[in-house]
């Protein structure tokens, strides 16, 4: 059994490496390389939205009756890969057999918690997080206690994938940990949604700080108050990741954001913010100047050690997919990566843009009030030498015209 590369550029495990069974007559290949073995019983797909031109070219050159496919797109469109696999796996699976047995073309995906992650089948050095305080040789894992989110925020497609929220069993948490824990990461990163949704999460963030790893998870704003922030700081919490959003719109969910960035700092817990660019209202200079200026100053009210800007990706089957369906084609798909302003066609629009989103959060990790009120950046942890690695890029462009304009 082998199936093609998934993107692990986030450093997150590929979610196969929960449904595939244990034995040792799995390969994980990393490339998206031709197989046609007689001995291959399946080809085990998983497949977002960047790869599914690339599945759909590579599944033309194998056995259609091996190929079993799951994963985002193949859970929201399901008929689209019915010509490319005999099996179509719908939502969060990690029951390989029990699933696949299933009558049909499309089959909805089991989920028994019966067995940990097959971290035996990649290197779990390769987990190369981007955060604060992370050197490249520091080892970093994740683990997940749930899947899933109940909530539908018109933009995210989370729970278009699994729209309930499925809990692990505690006792398998533990084991994993136990499993995890051999390789003495430094920190760990818990990829539920919404950690604190859980009415255990107190005894499943005591079961992960037996890691002994430095924690960190995301949350929202309207879950954090002074007992469980105090309680995660007990725990070994060392960052929270909280969405900000698109500034220009009011989340109910961040009512209470300035309040928790302000508990967690009192705490000394970190706070990760991620914000939404919406290329459309940042189409004329005007625009992206007044947008980045509102941006820098929620940056000085609530100051996050760590940012991330994402582009707004406009997802089939959530609220907002009909007012931007006619802004995408399906040459878009290999752009679904947060980081391009696909929805926006003029190139040099695109890229002043792009460049734009660099160059803001550089802005602030290099301003003296982040050097002088929250931490220093230029210290050679993954966070600053990504931000080299991103500055040494744009400087290569050939459109490096476009961008010097800004400075």
């Amino acid at each position: 059994m082998t199936f093609p590369r998934q993107d692990t550029s986030l450093g997150l495990e590929p979610s196969l490496l929960t449904v595939l069974p244990e034995g040792d007559n799995v390969i994980y290949s990393m490339e998206n390389k031709d197989f046609n073995d007689e001995e291959v019983e399946n080809y085990a797909c998983s497949v977002y939205i960047t790869g599914m031109n690339e599945f759909k070219e590579w599944a033309k050159k194998h056995d259609r009756e091996k190929i079993i496919v799951g994963g985002y797109e193949p859970t929201i469109n399901p008929e689209e890969f019915v010509p490319y696999a005999k099996k179509v796996m719908v939502g969060p699976c990690d029951d390989w057999y029990q699933s696949i047995a299933q009558e049909g073309n499309i089959i909805k995906g089991i989920t028994t918690n019966k067995k940990i992650p097959r971290y035996d089948l990649y290197d779990i050095k390769n987990n190369q997080q981007i955060i604060p305080d992370k050197k490249i040789d520091d080892i970093c894992t994740s683990i997940d206690t749930s899947q899933g989110c109940p909530f539908k925020c018109d933009f995210c497609c989370s729970p278009l994938m699994c729209d309930k929220l499925m809990s692990k069993p505690l006792d398998l948490i533990k084991k994993e940990v136990a499993y995890l824990k051999q390789f003495n990461p430094k920190f760990v990163f818990i990829r539920d949604e919404n950690f604190p949704l859980q009415k255990d999460w107190r005894e499943r963030l005591q079961a992960i700080n037996e890691m002994g790893a430095k924690i960190y998870l995301f949350a929202s704003a309207n879950l954090l108050n002074e007992e469980t922030v105090k309680f995660m700081k007990e725990n070994n919490v060392y960052m929270v990741c909280l969405g900000l959003e698109d500034i220009t719109v009011d989340y109910t969910k961040n009512k209470t954001l300035n309040e928790a960035c302000r508990l967690l700092h009192d705490n000394d817990i970190m706070v990760y913010l991620s914000f939404i660019v919406n290329p459309l209202k940042v189409r004329t200079q005007a625009e992206s100047d007044e947008f980045y200026s509102k941006l820098l100053d929620r940056f000085i009210e609530l100051r996050p050690e760590m940012v991330c800007g994402n582009f707004l990706m406009p997802f089939r089957g959530t609220k907002i997919w009909d007012d931007y369906k006619e802004l995408v084609s399906e040459d878009d798909y290999d752009f679904y990566n947060s980081k391009s302003a696909f929805l926006e066609k003029n190139q040099e629009n695109r890229q002043r843009m792009e460049y734009e989103m660099f160059y803001y959060q550089w802005l602030y990790y290099n301003s003296e009030f982040y050097q002088e009120n929250i931490r220093k950046f230029q210290i050679k942890d993954t966070l600053h030498l990504r931000f080299l690695e991103l500055e040494e890029q744009f400087e290569d462009s050939k459109n490096l015209k476009v961008y010097k304009k800004l400075i």
